[in-house]
């Protein structure tokens, strides 16, 4: 298997760790600063990988728990490795589209993969916020898809002429420039993050919607609110098994298709009705803020996560009859008004939570704005859309992995395209579910930015190719839009820096664990397993002795104790791995033991012999 692919990126990283650990160095020691050097500090911000190192190396404790989570991650992937046969791959293949998509079907579609429970979370959030800005916000984040969905269609159209189509944003990178230029693997890797995080914000909205406001609604009913409680953590657990239980039989695309393609407009009737309830609301007090402002910026960024669904119109490109002009001017169509339509009903609803004048701080703010059988209506529409998008989600982000997989790591196809990628999305929306849902929806709008500006300008590549005139006035909006969008993103919410460079960390390792051959992961996992049991208890001893000293803050005292918890636990699993290594490789165990035991023996010989004759003297 070549592993050029994943070598390379790691190579990258490291060099980038090892620049931003110079950069941490100067600081310390003072030769750099950045509260006298503001601009470096903005050139900075331009890159918001560097942004994310930085946010994550300073600190000691965070640097100890990297020392400690990799080797853990490892351990765990390497059992869940072990539990899997990766070999036999005997799953069943996707079966593809072969209907026919009209006009009406394609704009059903978009709509319907635009209009998702998300909006009942993010938009709400974005009133309480920026307050009239979050409208804004909107018609900005509109704007910037309605010029991305005019490139969708011309990228199409482009990649069609040149004899073969691409299905799929990352897909029109990859035929631009290939599979190993730096702006494709970005585009892949984000949309795969954005993918995953959607779908683990879909996953905690069902979570929540169940556990919080279906069941004990349900419960209240009976006189049996008392049990809610305790019935949270199991229902949550069960819904994660039956989620993998769908995942293995969602792989007929076609039927998820038109599963969203006839729940969809219930759902957008369902969500209209919704909306019509909170007009005709009483107010309950007041959203103050300018009618102008520059919180338009950060509410684009923000509300960016639920107008990105019109490019789903693009993964049926198999199913829109004809070619050239005229099927340039039928998916142009599709998108455009899968765009404007849902952005008017989005205008419309932020302004009805707005004159509501009240967002209340709960898990889905939307529901809690309504009662009686409006809240009913509320959550049988939130359970009707999360149906409708969940599994494709999943399916989604398992389809980014696989070509990431097969693209960028160099794994082989039959094993990229078994079942094992759907099991490791699961694997990183389990991860992703510790966070909370604004989180989520920061992490899924961060990598669909990314993504999306590396998409819009291939443009310009791809006329190129095509030997069409080039036009860059509108791909460069498009960069812009997004560009700036993520720009103020990664400004205004460091802790999605944070966790993005974590999860990145987590990834890249449980990509390696597929990429490589098994023997060289365990190899692997047992060296990291042992550099850090034998550096841990000196980080630990320098994080007691700075505490006392007061350079650390106060609350590491509660860090101390798990971290010696967690130290021990990677103890006793490195001992299991040991033992499995030996009995696992126990021919050549003896062979290296054999000389060591002969030796052994003969020096005892000898020290017998010695002792006998000294006795004898």
């Amino acid at each position: 298997m070549r592993l050029r692919g994943i070598m390379d990126y790691l190579m990258v990283m490291m060099g980038v760790l090892a620049a931003l650990a110079a950069l941490v160095l100067m600081v310390a020691f003072g030769l750099l600063s950045f509260e006298e050097s503001p601009g470096l500090l903005s050139l900075f911000m331009s890159f918001p990988l560097l942004v994310d190192i930085f946010v994550l190396s300073p600190g000691i404790p965070l640097l100890y728990l990297i020392l400690l989570t990799v080797p853990l991650i490892l351990l765990l992937a390497l059992a869940m490795r072990i539990l899997i046969n990766f070999r036999a791959v005997g799953g069943r293949e996707i079966k593809k589209h072969t209907a026919r998509y009209g006009l009406g079907q394609l704009v059903l579609f978009g709509i319907g993969a635009t209009l998702g429970p998300s909006v009942f979370v993010v938009l709400p959030e974005a009133v309480g916020r920026y307050s009239f800005s979050s409208i804004w916000g909107v018609i900005l984040a509109s704007i910037s898809a309605f010029l991305l969905a005019l490139l969708y269609a011309k990228m199409d159209y482009l990649t069609f002429k040149l004899g073969s189509p691409a299905v799929g944003g990352p897909a029109f990178v990859r035929r631009a420039y290939g599979s190993k230029h730096p702006s494709y693997m970005a585009s892949r890797f984000s949309m795969w993050v954005a993918n995953t995080s959607l779908a683990a914000f879909n996953m905690l909205v069902l979570m929540d919607v169940v556990t919080l406001y279906v069941v004990p609604d349900l419960l209240s009913l009976v006189g049996m609110a008392y049990l809610a409680q305790s019935l949270n953590m199991p229902l949550r657990a069960l819904i994660f098994i039956l989620t993998l239980v769908a995942l293995k039989y969602a792989n007929d695309e076609a039927s998820l298709v038109k599963l969203q393609f006839y729940l969809g407009p219930i759902f957008v009737g369902l969500f209209i009705l919704h909306m019509v309830t909170l007009f005709i609301s009483p107010a309950r007090g007041g959203i103050h803020g300018s009618l102008i402002s520059f919180d338009a910026l950060p509410a684009m960024a923000f509300v960016y996560m639920v107008i990105f669904g019109f490019q789903e119109i693009q993964s049926l490109a198999e199913g829109i009859p004809g070619g050239g002009e005229y099927r340039e001017k039928l998916l142009r169509k599709a998108l455009a008004i899968s765009v404007i339509l849902p952005a008017t009903i989005f205008v419309l609803y932020s302004l009805a939570v707005y004159l509501i004048g009240y967002v209340p701080e709960t898990s889905i703010p939307a529901v809690d704005l309504t009662s009686g059988y409006a809240r009913g209506l509320a959550e049988g529409a939130l359970l009707l859309g999360i149906a409708t998008t969940f599994i494709p989600a999943l399916v989604t982000a398992s389809n980014h992995l696989r070509e990431m997989l097969i693209d960028i790591f160099d794994v082989r196809r039959e094993i990229a395209e078994s079942p094992v990628g759907r099991y490791l999305v699961a694997f990183f929306v389990l991860i992703l579910l510790s966070a909370n849902a604004t989180y989520l929806v920061e992490l899924t709008d961060f990598g669909v930015l990314i993504s999306m500006m590396a998409i819009a300008w291939s443009v310009t590549k791809l006329e190129k190719m095509a030997g069409v005139e080039e036009k860059t006035g509108l791909p460069l909006a498009s960069v812009l839009f997004t560009g700036i969008a993520a720009l103020v993103l990664s400004i205004t919410s460091p802790d999605v820096a944070f966790g993005g460079i974590l999860f990145i960390l987590v990834a890249t390792i449980s990509l390696g664990i597929v990429a490589y051959e098994l023997e060289v992961v365990e190899m692997l996992t047992l060296v990291t397993a042992l550099i850090a049991l034998i550096s841990s208890p000196a980080v630990i001893e320098a994080m007691k002795g700075l505490l006392s000293m007061g350079a650390l803050p106060p609350t590491i005292v509660t860090f101390l104790p798990f971290a010696q918890i967690s130290l021990d636990i990677l103890a006793i699993s490195t001992v299991m791995l040991i033992i499995y290594l030996l009995v696992k490789n126990r021919k050549a165990a003896l062979a290296i033991i054999a000389p060591l035991i002969g030796l052994a023996l003969i020096i005892k010989e000898r020290l017998e012999g010695e002792f006998k004759e000294i006795i004898h003297e």
